[in-house]
């Protein structure tokens, strides 16, 4: 009786242990797939999806593929209609277009409303539709930004102190600029190279085309509806001869590319360079130990009439398909994602710049990235491209002519109004 009492007892534990593993497996467990290129970043974001998973028991696995494969892979699942529930986007406006007539990508207005003002409203602007835009699709934002950069000058507060200035007072104006850089000179000290023979020297120069000529006026020119003598240009340029005349570019700067600016940079060869955000980045795999330098923005110049825009804008985003299983877990992890205190961990670790305007604090950001994020408000929205291509292949030789003392502003103008007929 005793040892049939006991197989009864068990069947009824078998049987207990087999309902509570048929209901436990029975429910679904959800897990969200996202593509990325992110390859600096991949262990970060998996450390914050092992995070998210503990708190809510969610499951996001990131796979990383190739950004130079990125591009094929979405438009081949697209096609198939095999994409993931989220990826990170290749390009801008451009190639979400296309997407999202294809009903690949998900409108996102109605379901991040209550708290996209976390983003600027210009870094918005890179992945909204409006009506009127020329791109035939459905008013709306299509992506959330992961994070976002600038260009700003950078300095060496041991250079600037050897040369008497005070290290914490970066110049304000142009005309202290120029006057730090014949004190940085007059010590001993290059004062300043930045990638002129690439794109990069364009950078340099945009906030002050923004500062003289306005963005309608300038914009006008690069679409040749003004010429570029008539839109003042001849100012902006000038700018590079008084750069010259005061013996501030170090020797090569005219060809540099910005690798070799920003290693002179981080050796301390020279005292200033203009770069991006990501340069903090660079900087630190270039010179682990070198920490006292500082952020500031482009000089005011008080002959110009408008206000100084720097090139700068979305860096990593995300978007979300429309197809998905799981839009509503999707959208939750990437509101989390970019909350303060994941785009603090991000930033701090990543060294790029949360997209998230909230995340400002120098005290977990370091100091040099939370001045980059202050200046992502004056980030300008928009550039018309130029009517000629080869006319910014005539404007950055031209440029590198003026810092060789061979061509004038007037020179160089004259060929890009030939150009841009």
């Amino acid at each position: 009786m005793r040892r049939l009492l006991g197989k009864i007892l068990g069947i009824v534990l078998v049987l207990t242990i087999v309902l509570v593993l048929s209901v436990s497996y029975g429910k679904e467990t959800v897990k969200i797939t996202i593509w990325h290129y992110l390859n600096d970043r991949d262990k970060l974001l998996k450390t914050l999806a092992a995070q998210y998973y503990l708190k809510t028991g969610v499951r996001v696995e990131f796979q990383l593929y190739s950004g130079d494969q990125m591009g094929a892979k979405i438009r081949a699942a697209a096609q198939a209609r095999t994409l993931p529930d989220a990826w990170t986007g290749v390009g801008l406006k451009g190639d979400l277009s296309k997407l999202a007539q294809a009903g690949n990508i998900l409108n996102l207005t109605p379901y991040i409303k209550d708290w996209v003002s976390r983003f600027p409203e210009n870094i918005v602007a890179q992945v909204t539709f409006t009506k009127d835009d020329g791109f035939n699709v459905e008013p709306g934002t299509y992506g959330i930004p992961l994070d976002v950069n600038n260009m700003q000058f950078l300095y060496n507060k041991d250079l600037f102190k050897k040369a008497g200035l005070d290290p914490n007072k970066p110049p304000k104006t142009w005309n202290e600029f120029i006057e730090y850089g014949k004190k940085l000179k007059a010590a001993g000290i290059l004062p300043f190279a930045t990638g002129f023979g690439t794109w990069a020297g364009l950078t340099m120069i945009q906030p002050y085309e923004f500062a003289y000529l306005g963005e309608e006026k300038l914009n006008a020119a690069r679409m040749g509806k003004i010429t570029f003598k008539d839109a003042g240009y001849v100012k902006v340029l000038n700018l590079l001869v008084e750069m010259r005349d005061a013996g501030m570019f170090a020797p090569g700067t005219a060809t540099m590319d910005l690798p070799t600016a920003e290693q002179m940079f981080a050796n301390g060869q020279i005292a200033m360079i203009f770069d991006g955000s990501w340069a903090i980045g660079v900087f630190k795999m270039m010179n682990p130990n070198f920490k006292n330098y500082f952020v500031f923005f482009p000089p005011k110049d008080e002959r110009a009439s408008y206000q100084a825009l720097i090139p700068g804008g979305i860096g990593a985003y995300f978007v979300v398909n429309k197809d998905s299983k799981y839009i509503k877990e999707t959208i939750e992890f990437l509101k989390w994602l970019t909350d303060v205190p994941q785009q603090a961990k991000y930033a701090k670790e990543s060294f790029n710049l949360p997209a998230n305007k909230n995340t400002i604090d120098p005290r977990t950001l370091g100091p040099q990235i939370a001045e980059f994020v202050k200046g992502m408000d004056r980030v300008y929205s928009y550039l018309a491209p130029y009517k000629n291509p080869r006319t910014e292949e005539i404007l950055i030789k031209g440029m590198q002519l003026i810092i060789l003392g061979q061509k004038t502003p007037e020179d160089v103008v004259k060929e890009m109004d030939e150009a841009n007929k």
